[in-house]
C-alpha cells in the first residue's frame, strides 16, 4: 500500500530546473511575462503535490496507529514474537514523505520568490527598487544601532575594569584579576546577541544589494 502510494505521488523536477535556469537569463519585461505565467503554473503544480503528500501522511499515520493498537491488543506471547516489519515500513514511508515535503516546499518557495522579484513593467520595476532601497536604509539604520549598543557595552566594561580589585581594604592584584575576568565574561555574554544580530543584518544587506542589482537589469 505504501509503495503504491509513493509511486502515485511523484514530482518530476525537470520543468522546475528549466525554469530556474531560464530565470537567470531574464532581462526584458516581455520575457518576464511569459516566464512568470509558466513559473506560477509550476508553483501551483507543486502545491498540488504537497497537498497529496500531506493527505497521504495523514492516511498512513492513521494506519500506523491502527497497527500499533492491534499489536497492543495481542497477548504477551504474540506481541513478543510478532513481526513488526510492516509497522517500521509505514513509519519509514511517513518519514520519507515528510522529507519530500520539505524539499518540495523549498522548491516552491524559491520559485515563488523568483516570481516576486521579476518586474513585468517599468512601473513594477520602479516599485520594487523603491522597496529594496528603503529596506537597505532600514537595515543600515539597524546596523548602526547595533554597533552603538556594542560600543556602549565595551565602554562600560572598560570603565568597570579601571576599578577592578579596589575595595574597602585597598587594592588587591588577585582580586583585580578575578574582577577583570568576571567583567570580561559579562561583556561577552552581553555582546553575544548583538553580534548575532549584526551578522544577520549584514547577511540581509548583502542579499538586498544583490536584489537591487538584479531588479535594475530589466528593460524593454
Amino acid at each position: 500500500m505504501a509503495e503504491q502510494s509513493a509511486q502515485a505521488i511523484q514530482y518530476d523536477d525537470k520543468n522546475y530546473r528549466a525554469l530556474m535556469d531560464e530565470y537567470k537569463t531574464l532581462s526584458t519585461y516581455e520575457n518576464v511575462a511569459g516566464w512568470d505565467q509558466r513559473a506560477q503554473a509550476e508553483v501551483d503544480k507543486l502545491a498540488g503535490v504537497l497537498q497529496e503528500l500531506e493527505a497521504e501522511i495523514a492516511r498512513q499515520s492513521e494506519t500506523l496507529e491502527q497497527t500499533k493498537r492491534e499489536h497492543a491488543q495481542k497477548s504477551f506471547l504474540k506481541r513478543t514474537f510478532s513481526d513488526r516489519k510492516p509497522e517500521k515500513e509505514i513509519a519509514q514511508f511517513i518519514d520519507q514523505c515528510r522529507q519530500n515535503m520539505t524539499t518540495l516546499e523549498g522548491m516552491a518557495s524559491k520559485l515563488q520568490e523568483a516570481i516576486d522579484f521579476t518586474p513585468n513593467s517599468p512601473e513594477e520595476q520602479k516599485t520594487l527598487l523603491k522597496e529594496l532601497r528603503l529596506r537597505k536604509k532600514e537595515l543600515q539604520a539597524e546596523k548602526r544601532e547595533v554597533a552603538a549598543n556594542m560600543k556602549a557595552i565595551r565602554n562600560e566594561a572598560r570603565a568597570q575594569s579601571v576599578h577592578a580589585g579596589r575595595g574597602f581594604f585597598g587594592y588587591s592584584s588577585k582580586s583585580a584579576a578575578y574582577d577583570r575576568r568576571q567583567i570580561r565574561y559579562a561583556k561577552e555574554a552581553a555582546l553575544g546577541p548583538h553580534e548575532d544580530a549584526k551578522t544577520a543584518i549584514e547577511r540581509q544587506l548583502i542579499q538586498v544589494e544583490k536584489d537591487i542589482v538584479w531588479a535594475e537589469r530589466f528593460n524593454k
